[in-house]
């Protein structure tokens, strides 16, 4: 999209003057071999191709079949050296295996582990959550989402009863040491971590409403790696799976703020995570994906028991705006323009699908044209069904006190347009059964 926009005085800031040392990437899932944005990053913060070291960590005993495309992504693709690191429940307090952890320059943690071995309580287990099976890889892609229980047991190895192992003291180490460690952008903070269920469980769940999702939401509100040192809940696959609502509620049960959404195949690369953490949104080359940001700090907790959220503030990241995870402040790269005055849509574009139940990133989608559109707000649906029982929602989305910044992508020959925004307001509510 080509455009004439009127320039505008913006508050630009070097990324590499923010600080030194320390760097997490937060990683959004479905991480594709081909992103050669963030397998490049990574690779340099860890100290270079040739020189880093990246030690491949899995919740297991041998290596996995993700850990092992990490492995081979990351030395025939991306010129760094690397080694698998499984490490077991006993693993995890072996000194010999924490030193094999702190001689790396870089950490890469997957979140698929091994199969629990059959018993009979497993057995029943998979009768009731039929659906938390392991469902095969995608082709060209690590990162990906694994089982609930494999992301319990990842944090069950690395921080049993809310303490670090060994392991994960040494992951830290590398950090402090001003490597790199990198994996699911879920699993990384010391907030709340979401196990199962989407955004319509989330919404029903424990209210009045009946309604029988394919599967429960749950969350575990101990934390995850806490590798990330200000208290968010974290989502991938964000867009991608319409999980905005899901997020919102985790977010109010665990009385935890504010949370971020990290889109597929997107990152947050984190400097003084354990510090004072400022984020920068990369994406994939020409890619629209980005971070959610979601502020529920006054939506009273018995929202959850009417299943009603009403002007819940959000904003949405692009590529190269950087974010304080402490203070909330965004930079935006001098690139990005003010959209406001400047919309190139008259109307807005509803979706009858804003929780993304048949196509992906609908709320995405929606709120990127409302804010460059002369409308100010639209309204949108989540259909209902009777087999299964699933209720009807409705989202009304309004930017009037919402900012806008966007620009085509520079060096995009097709002249892709992106779009950041801050302080558009959602209101949620269920409907009913057809």
């Amino acid at each position: 999209m080509c455009r004439l926009i009127s320039s505008v005085i913006i508050i630009s800031m070097s990324w590499f003057t923010l600080t030194v040392g320390q760097n997490l990437v937060l990683i959004g899932g479905n991480l594709r071999d081909d992103n050669t944005q963030i397998w490049n990053k990574m690779v340099d913060l860890a100290g270079g191709s040739g020189v880093a070291r990246i030690g491949v960590i899995s919740a297991s005993k041998l290596n996995t079949l993700e850990g092992e495309k990490v492995i081979d992504n990351f030395v025939r693709l991306y010129g760094a050296k690397a080694i698998g690191i499984p490490v077991s429940a006993i693993g995890a307090n072996d000194p010999k295996v924490a030193k094999l952890v702190e001689d790396q320059t870089g950490i890469f943690i997957v979140e698929d582990s091994e199969d629990r071995s059959w018993n009979f309580l497993n057995w029943v287990s998979s009768l009731v959550r039929p659906s938390d099976g392991t469902e095969e890889p995608p082709a060209g892609a690590v990162c990906y989402e694994s089982a609930s229980y494999k992301r319990q047991n990842l944090i069950d190895t690395l921080r049993p009863s809310g303490k670090d192992s060994l392991v994960l003291a040494a992951i830290k180490t590398v950090l402090n040491r001003g490597g790199m460690v990198a994996g699911n952008a879920a699993v990384m903070s010391k907030s709340a971590i979401i196990l199962g269920g989407d955004s319509i469980s989330a919404l029903v769940t424990g209210t009045r409403f009946v309604s029988f999702p394919r599967t429960p939401f749950s969350f575990h509100k101990e934390g995850g790696l806490n590798l990330l040192n200000v208290d968010y809940v974290i989502e991938s696959q964000l867009s991608e799976k319409g999980r905005e609502v899901r997020l919102m509620r985790t977010l109010v049960e665990s009385d935890t703020p504010k949370g971020l959404g990290v889109d597929e195949n997107a990152a947050l690369i984190v400097k003084s995570p354990l510090t004072r953490p400022v984020a920068k949104v990369m994406t994939a080359r020409w890619a629209v994906s980005g971070v959610f940001y979601l502020d529920v700090s006054d939506i009273p907790t018995q929202s959850i028991a009417n299943a009603l959220y009403e002007n819940v503030t959000f904003s949405f990241f692009t590529v190269d705006d950087v974010i304080d995870l402490t203070t909330g402040e965004v930079t935006f790269p001098s690139w990005k323009t003010n959209i406001t005055g400047q919309e190139w849509f008259k109307n807005a574009v509803p979706s009858n699908d804003i929780l993304s139940r048949g196509g992906p990133s609908q709320w995405r989608e929606t709120a990127r044209r409302l804010i460059d559109c002369k409308e100010l707000n639209v309204t949108n649906y989540s259909p209902s069904s009777i087999v299964p029982m699933i209720p009807g929602v409705r989202v009304d989305l309004d930017r009037t006190r919402a900012a806008g910044m966007g620009a085509d992508l520079p060096g995009d020959l097709n002249n892709t347009y992106v779009a950041s925004f801050q302080r558009m307001l959602a209101s949620v509510k269920v409907l009913g059964i057809l």
